[in-house]
């Protein structure tokens, strides 16, 4: 019971983030997404919930290849344009996907997960 996630859905998420990625590149991460079918019917998520997995998955895939939003232009010829690039939500989305994906189904794919390091020194006298 595969899950399909299109192009429109993934450019639907990104653009009520306000952000934009081509299709050709949407279209690569799914099929990379696809991956993880085999999983996820395996784990029994919920039709719903294996979708939300491979969506969040594609667009953290997405944020690492330079997903950016246009923050501001300017013209008449002082031409400009500003970006903000995904950043700023990429934590949240991390741990939403973590907090789904509860087998690990997306753990093997190409996801820059955003850590949480503790580091404790110990001093010896």
């Amino acid at each position: 019971m595969a899950v399909d996630i299109t192009i429109e859905q993934v450019q639907e998420l990104l653009d009520s983030m306000g952000f934009e990625a081509p299709d050709f590149i949407i279209e690569s991460f799914i099929t990379i997404a696809n991956g993880v079918d085999d999983c996820l019917d395996a784990s029994n998520y919920p039709e719903s919930t294996a979708r939300l997995i491979k969506l969040y998955a594609v667009v953290l895939m997405l944020s690492s290849a330079d997903v950016r939003k246009t923050t501001s232009e300017h013209a008449p010829s002082g031409a400009s344009r500003s970006y903000q690039y995904f950043d700023d939500g990429r934590k949240q989305l991390a741990n939403l996907l973590s907090n789904l994906d509860t087998s690990g189904c997306t753990d093997s794919l190409p996801i820059n997960r955003p850590q949480n390091l503790v580091q404790f020194d110990v001093f010896r006298s």
